[in-house]
């Protein structure tokens, strides 16, 4: 979909978000490609406190046929709000949990309400906890597709004559 950019709107979202407040010089938020990805996040959110946001984009679609002359791509895409916790008091991980659902929460409203996203976006989305990420990073995760009408084109230009 040329009209979203899940990176981009991930920044624009840790931007806004006064409980993250992202900035070049204070960095909180960050991407992975696939939850196998955040892993690799290790180094990045050693120095880092507070809340986060991860855009996780792991090029995932679900193809259905739609009855007539094409296709209707579901993509699937996540956000991760997490914030650090001290690994040997576990109500901090409760705590957690109970600090970043709201703001998934938000994130999920702010999606609904985006008029470029209005006619794509599915309206069920699904909220789960997350945890350990980086040094004891907790939070949620929210989840959502957005669908694509594709043509049965053949392009051509991909092919060997």
């Amino acid at each position: 979909m040329d009209i979203y950019n899940h990176f981009s709107y991930g920044e624009q979202l840790a931007i806004r978000l006064k409980s993250i407040s992202h900035t070049p010089e204070k960095p909180r938020f960050f991407e992975a490609f696939g939850l196998e990805d955040l892993y690799n996040l290790d180094d990045k959110l050693s120095s880092v406190t507070g809340m986060i946001l991860i855009a996780v984009n792991g090029y995932e679609s679900d193809s259905r046929d739609n009855g007539g002359d094409g296709l209707n791509d579901a993509l699937q895409y996540s956000f991760i709000v997490a914030r650090n916790t001290i690994s040997d008091r576990p109500q901090t991980i409760t705590s957690a949990f109970e600090e970043c659902r709201p703001v998934c929460k938000q994130i999920r409203n702010v999606l609904f309400q985006d008029p470029q996203l209005s006619y794509a976006i599915d309206r069920n989305t699904q909220i789960n906890g997350i945890g350990p990420i980086g040094d004891n990073f907790y939070g949620c995760m929210i989840t959502f597709t957005i669908h694509e009408a594709e043509d049965f084109f053949i392009d051509a230009t991909i092919w060997n004559a």
